[in-house]
């Protein structure tokens, strides 16, 4: 007999994610607009995969996510080792800062990147020209190694989130007994430490790497304007610069991402049903703690500092110093010598930004909670359960990664456009929703799987055998321990969802406009200080939010 928790999480999530991806599939081969009339065409097929320009796009996309990938993978992996397994000076505000970065808008990296290393008008080239009589700044923004340092550094803390939950629930009697056996901090943590959290790692990177392949915001603002032309670029310009809108050339260009996307989610899954052979938290005697690395803490204290000083204060530094100036322009011998607050009175004027800050808000939340709660459900039924068609469940909530979310964005225009039942809802909240919880779906389960894999069966099963039903053993006795994890998927989803720009762009109208739409306005209308203001409110906003959550949830579940 099929599990009705099975059969109801299939339904929802062949509506969150099966349906629009159908309709997607479905425009591909249409030759109007959504929700219009038109007639089946295998044009924009053709149009999509012989365009001369493939193989740049192939290889500059390639390079960029690999490169992307090896940096933030390397960095995270680092700081989720020092701030959860030894006892680095500082190491719970050092926890809190790469998160504080994650809060700001995305393309904050990327105006701060080309303001700081353009080669013509960048502040540190310009300073380094200027003091060693150079032709020309080293650096350059707008190359793809300038790409693959905004986008790598941009995702550290999502790459934190979805590997430091691994770190807190490792059994420390495995690094006690290499210590024991003889072996030194640098050969354990190599030989035992790293082991055993490579499947985590690897599942990991293989997310962060469709992200890379899907990024908007760096291939739009570093690559467009240094000519780097990625697939994102080309779906970007079929959707928007194209006058009408190609949305079937779009939706076809999409299909190259789901080529790539596909192999590293079946290298993805693979990895995740590895996982099972790493469990490490049973019923013995399980006691979390820290490894002691005497003076050298300080070199690793050191390795945090920088990384916090370098990738998240100098943009950061940046994007306040323009909000405070009336007008900017690097030529000039000074360009922060008048300095006023006149920006953020004009931000908080602006009934654009006040109106969006509380919609995001109100969004972020409601996507957090549903989204914890169908992820939760999910992950136990893939991890714990034996469950036919648990498998199947898996790879239906995984479809998301295949797709940017501008394009799944557009699949949902699709669907509710198309579907007469379901059109009244276009352009409300809900919508946008509903598309979150599909986008961030597989990330939430992500989480909860690289915790809820290391929790030993004999748990719940010593639980059901003194005649707990199976809500009271996953309520009482699984719940408990994935607390640290709950709480890194909640706090991942509500601040994605707050800043997510791809799938807005389409999905909002005038009465649900969003904070991220609204800088993006800013942006378009060419207002760089009034722009750098609204991403200071939008950023020390959400700060605040997150900050106090974690405050008090932590206070109220003994985290």
């Amino acid at each position: 007999m099929v599990s009705p928790l099975l059969i109801a999480s299939v339904i929802v999530v062949i509506f969150l994610v099966a349906m629009p991806i159908a309709f997607l599939t479905f425009g591909m081969f249409w030759t109007n607009s959504p929700g219009l009339a038109g007639e089946f065409t295998g044009e924009h097929v053709v149009d999509a995969f012989t365009n001369v320009n493939n193989l740049a796009l192939l290889s500059n996309t390639l390079l960029f996510s690999f490169g992307a990938l090896a940096l933030t993978l390397s960095i995270a992996t680092l700081m989720a080792w020092i701030v959860q397994r030894t006892n680095t000076p500082g190491r719970r505000i050092i926890e809190i800062l790469p998160l504080m970065a994650f809060m700001f808008p995305s393309m904050l990296g990327d105006l701060a990147w080309g303001f700081l290393f353009g080669p013509r008008a960048g502040l540190i080239n310009l300073a380094i020209v200027r003091t060693f009589g150079l032709k020309s700044g080293p650096f350059d923004a707008f190359t793809i190694w300038g790409m693959i340092w905004s986008q790598g550094v941009s995702l550290v803390p999502v790459a934190y989130l979805l590997i430091s939950a691994s770190f807190s629930t490792m059994d420390p009697s495995l690094e006690d007994a290499a210590r024991i056996s003889g072996a030194n901090i640098r050969n354990t943590m190599f030989k035992v430490t790293f082991p055993l959290l490579t499947p985590a790692i690897a599942s990991a990177g293989a997310l962060l790497f469709m992200l890379n392949i899907h990024a908007f915001e760096t291939p739009i603002f570093l690559g467009l304007p240094g000519r780097i032309l990625v697939y994102m670029n080309a779906i970007y310009e079929s959707l928007v610069k194209s006058v009408p809108p190609r949305f079937g050339l779009a939706t076809a260009q999409s299909f190259i991402f789901l080529l790539l996307s596909g192999g590293a989610m079946a290298i993805y899954l693979r990895l995740t049903r590895r996982l099972r052979a790493y469990t490490v938290i049973t019923g013995k005697a399980y006691r979390p703690k820290v490894l002691s690395l005497g003076k050298w803490k300080y070199l690793t204290f050191g390795m945090a500092v920088s990384y916090v000083i370098v990738a998240i204060g100098l943009p950061l530094t940046m994007i306040l110093l323009i909000s405070l100036v009336p007008f900017y322009s690097a030529s000039l011998d000074n360009p922060f010598a008048t300095l006023t607050l006149k920006n953020y009175e004009s931000a908080f004027r602006a009934p654009i930004v006040l109106g969006s800050a509380f919609t995001s808000v109100e969004l972020a939340v409601s996507v957090a909670i549903l989204s914890i709660a169908l992820g939760s459900t999910i992950s136990y039924i893939i991890v714990k359960s034996k469950i036919k068609g648990r498998r199947m469940l898996e790879g239906l909530s995984a479809l998301p990664l295949a797709y940017p979310s501008l394009v799944f964005g557009l699949a949902l225009m699709w669907m509710f456009l198309t579907l007469p039942v379901i059109r009244g809802l276009w352009g409300s909240i809900w919508v946008l929703v509903i598309g979150y919880i599909a986008i961030f779906l597989p990330f939430t389960i992500r989480i909860l799987t690289n915790s809820m894999v290391q929790i030993h069966s004999e748990l719940e099963e010593a639980a059901r055998t003194s005649g707990a039903s199976w809500w009271t053993s996953f309520r009482r006795v699984t719940v408990p321990i994935l607390k640290p994890a709950l709480l890194n998927a909640a706090v991942f989803v509500f601040i994605s969802a707050y800043r997510q720009l791809g799938a807005a762009v389409l999905l909002v109208n005038p009465g649900t406009i969003v904070f991220p739409v609204a800088i993006l306005t800013f942006w378009i209308e060419g207002q760089v200080t009034l722009l750098s203001a609204a991403v200071m409110v939008y950023g020390a906003t959400l700060v605040a939010i997150v900050m106090t959550a974690r405050f008090v949830l932590k206070a109220k579940i003994g985290l």
